[in-house]
């Protein structure tokens, strides 16, 4: 692991109050547990909801998008709700060449490797392994119209951060591309907690990764049996902010364990909490005027938006202002 993101752990584990980085789950076996996470819970909503907006209205989310453009997914994990627009692009056009783009490695050539195989030559892949900064500035090179997708991650960053990634991401796009993104605009508490905090603890598994992570990689020996796994739901109505789900484990007792790969130690008192992403929570729930006041902090105009019928999930689609 380079030494900017071991900084980046001991920074979360060492701080007050502490966290994990929510980019350290998403190795190959984090981006597996994440994708069961969310396709087998069946009380996860946000899957369900995106992929029934995307068969529903893909005709009319790119309906304004140039032909013969060049397509771009953002986190684009294994591609299976990205396939729905390509199937209709490719309606379009004779051929694509698309550019997923995912912090796995490995995650993400296996998804190609699937892709290669179901579109063969109609569909030509090239795979960026990088976060979204590298992977964004690596695109500058790309010329022409762009499909830019960014199907779910936003939800998971800090206010800031959504609002800074989106800016990066209008400095790649002319008045010839288009942005389309989706987020969540559930405010059911009940829905939420049931959600990220399901019976067979699927959800859970995946947010408490990264701590099986550092004890594999890092040589640490922490015992989730000395923690208690709790989940919140703060609604904030704040046309300028957001509401968000706060995931953590609580410790029962005062605990010390040493990480020798960080050379630190995880020091916690009982009761103190170590939450399981950065910044003020995880899973971030909008109001559409919340969402349209991010866009334009960010430099884009909102064009039009698409939700499903329960009004769990919205696709918005942005061009340059």
């Amino acid at each position: 692991m380079a030494d900017h993101l071991k900084q980046s752990l001991v920074a979360g584990l060492t701080s007050s109050p502490k966290y994990i980085p929510s980019w350290y789950n998403y190795d190959n076996v984090g981006s597996k547990l994440q994708h069961e996470g969310c396709e087998l819970n069946q009380d996860y909503y946000l899957t369900r909801s995106t992929i029934s907006v995307l068969e529903h209205s893909v005709q009319d989310i790119i309906l304004n998008v140039p032909y013969d453009l060049t397509l771009v997914d953002l986190g684009s994990g294994n591609c299976s709700k990205t396939k729905i627009l390509i199937d209709e692009l490719l309606k379009r056009q004779t051929a694509l060449t698309f550019y997923p783009i995912d912090i796995s490695g490995d995650f993400l050539l296996e998804a190609v490797k699937e892709l290669s195989e179901e579109y063969d030559d109609s569909l030509v892949v090239h795979p960026i392994a990088a976060d979204y900064v590298q992977g964004i500035d690596q695109l500058k090179r790309i010329e022409g119209a762009k499909l830019i997708l960014w199907i779910g991650s936003i939800i998971n960053l800090s206010y800031d951060d959504q609002v800074n990634t989106l800016r990066m991401i209008s400095t790649i796009m002319t008045d010839k591309c288009r942005l389309v993104f989706s987020a969540d605009i559930t405010q059911d508490r009940k829905a939420i907690l049931k959600a990220y905090n399901d019976e067979a603890g699927v959800i859970r598994t995946f947010y408490e990764y990264g701590i099986a992570r550092l004890n594999k990689e890092e040589g640490s020996d922490i015992d989730l049996a000395r923690f208690t796994y709790e989940v919140d739901f703060i609604s904030d109505s704040d046309p300028q902010y957001m509401s968000n789900v706060r995931a953590y484990i609580q410790a029962k007792e005062a605990i010390r364990y040493p990480i020798p790969g960080l050379k630190t130690d995880l020091v916690m008192e009982k009761g103190e909490r170590l939450y399981l992403n950065e910044g003020s929570g995880i899973s971030c729930k909008y109001t559409l005027e919340q969402l349209q006041n991010i866009v334009k902090k960010s430099g884009l105009r909102l064009e039009d938006t698409w939700t499903d019928e329960q009004q769990h999930a919205v696709f918005c689609r942005c061009e340059t202002v």
